[in-house]
């Protein structure tokens, strides 16, 4: 069998946010998902989706590819280059939401800065400004790009279900200690500095105490 170009990085044994993710999944789903169905106030009877077959590591789900009525309104409405925003996991409950998980073991993780040709830029910067005055956030769009990137691209796709007919939200998992087996990485958190980290960031870009942090966790 020959494989498409893979976009899923590469599974780390022991550690890193993949491992971590997929320890969850697959060995303590029912805890797993009861956090959070807690965290998200849903019921806990998740349906996580499936990655497509490619090679050891699979492909992560990407864009809206899932949900074929979204999948070219989508990529109109946001320039996703060669790729796009791929998912660490996306589940789906008993009532239509869907879940989007973006899981981070390290701080670093955190600062993202916009990439590609500078016209898909500024088309995705319009885009990120329509989400700032919707919601009346007191930012910039300029800020969001420099260091906030993946966060704003995700609140963007996930303002975007909801604005389409579809119920989404958009939850950050967090592990505690997430390369503690890896010495070359120094900079894993714990709860209380993940939660100040995280509340820096939604503050830096002024998502605070805005009607946009509901579709956030």
């Amino acid at each position: 069998m020959s494989y498409k170009k893979n976009i899923n990085g590469k599974l780390a044994l022991g550690y890193g946010s993949k491992y971590q993710l997929l320890r969850m999944l697959g060995w303590h789903r029912n805890d797993f998902n009861s956090i959070v169905a807690k965290t998200l106030n849903i019921d806990e009877n998740i349906n996580w989706l499936d990655f497509e077959y490619n090679g050891p590591c699979d492909d992560e789900l990407l864009n809206l590819d899932f949900i074929v009525p979204l999948k070219s309104k989508w990529k109109e409405y946001w320039k996703c280059g060669n790729g796009g925003l791929n998912w660490d996991a996306v589940g789906l409950t008993c009532d239509g939401t869907y879940i989007f998980v973006e899981a981070k073991t390290h701080l670093t993780e955190l600062n993202t800065a916009a990439g590609g040709s500078q016209k898909s830029i500024e088309h995705n910067k319009m885009r990120i400004n329509d989400f700032i005055e919707k919601y009346g956030i007191n930012s910039s769009a300029e800020k969001w790009i420099e260091n906030h990137y993946q966060l704003a691209n995700r609140l963007v796709i996930t303002d975007f279900m909801n604005s389409n007919g579809y119920k989404a939200k958009l939850v950050y998992v967090l592990f505690e200690n997430g390369f503690e087996y890896n010495a070359s990485k120094d900079d894993s958190a714990s709860k209380e500095e993940w939660i100040k980290v995280i509340d820096s960031e939604l503050t830096e870009i002024g998502l605070k105490n805005t009607p946009a942090e509901k579709i956030f966790n």
